[in-house]
């Protein structure tokens, strides 16, 4: 390099460019990430978890709907027999056990109907085991309890009520005395009036709730009953991140932080992926809250600096 050269500095390039340059430039980094995001998502969730065996396999009730327009297979390994687990999935139901899911958001969905309230059951009813076949609501009364094995499978299907073809099977495959598969199966004929991309994407947005649900379902029977805090703690970590990555932005708008505040409101979009549809552990995301905060700690920093040497350089020497 030769002497007196200077060296491009692109971050006090891009904090003296326009705020609304600075707007776009985010804007397009951003759709972009939540963009490849939604589609990693989207081809993860028709088969999230499940083997190929257990894709293929015929399981009770596919029978029911031959050709569906939708089929889901979401599995996870549980450290549990299968007398363990079945008596938390037969209990099933909004006027029941609930889901073991995020309550305050199907609660929202109550809210509109007025006809359930879901609280996650933290034990075993035995009033609630033998569910009457074909009368048994799980969601209202749209869906119902079709059939049930003990230690093997429930089925649910669609009543009358519910306009389209719908069945939803919890299955339990053994692996050996302490492992157990549970396969979560649906099958669904959409309905006529509403277009499948449409539809699909309605139901890609509730595999947020069926993740939860195969987690709570992991966590009881494996004897972990999750604590009544753990779900407000979940959403306050999911805000924080959020608010976070408003923090950046904002800085990074506003030009008085550069490229740093750009990624730290990209890792923010990464890290609200992960802890809306993976659902990590609580200390995981503790981590990734740490890390975020961190970020934006560094960005106070350097507006700190810059701010510092700005002053030195204006104070003139005596």
């Amino acid at each position: 390099m030769k002497p007196g050269k200077k060296i491009f500095d692109s971050a006090q390039w891009m904090r003296n460019q326009s705020a609304l340059f600075r707007l776009l430039i985010g804007s397009v980094f951003s759709l972009i990430v939540i963009f490849a995001g939604f589609w990693w998502v989207g081809g993860q969730i028709p088969n999230w978890g499940s083997t190929n065996q257990e894709v293929i396999a015929s399981l009770p009730g596919d029978e029911i709907i031959a050709s569906p327009d939708i089929i889901w297979n979401h599995a996870l390994t549980i450290r549990a027999s299968p007398a363990e687990i079945y008596p938390w999935l037969v209990q099933i139901g909004d006027s029941r056990a609930a889901f073991y899911s995020i309550t305050f958001i199907e609660n929202l969905f109550c809210m509109t109907t007025g006809e359930c309230h879901y609280v996650n059951a933290d034990r075993i009813h035995k009033e609630w085991q033998n569910p009457i076949r074909g009368e048994q609501g799980i969601i209202i009364n749209y869906l119902v309890i079709q059939d049930y094995q003990p230690d093997q499978f429930v089925l649910a299907k669609n009543s009358a009520a519910l306009p389209l073809q719908w069945t939803w099977l919890w299955y339990i495959q053994p692996l050996d005395e302490y492992f157990s598969r549970l396969i979560v199966r649906h099958r669904i004929d959409a309905p006529d009036d509403v277009p499948l991309g449409i539809f699909n994407l309605i139901m890609n947005s509730g595999y947020v709730m069926e993740r939860g649900m195969m987690l709570g379902i992991r966590e009881r029977a494996e004897g972990l009953i999750p604590r009544a805090y753990e779900e407000p703690l979940g959403a306050l970590i999911w805000l924080l991140v959020f608010l976070s990555g408003i923090i950046a932005a904002i800085h990074f708008v506003k030009g008085s932080a550069s490229w740093h505040a750009l990624g730290v409101g990209l890792e923010v979009i990464v890290v609200l992926f992960i802890l809306t549809f993976i659902q990590p552990p609580f200390w995981l995301r503790l981590v990734f809250l740490m890390l975020i905060a961190a970020g934006v700690a560094i960005i106070y920093w350097q507006k700190a600096v810059r701010q510092n040497n700005s002053s030195k350089s204006a104070t003139p020497e005596t």
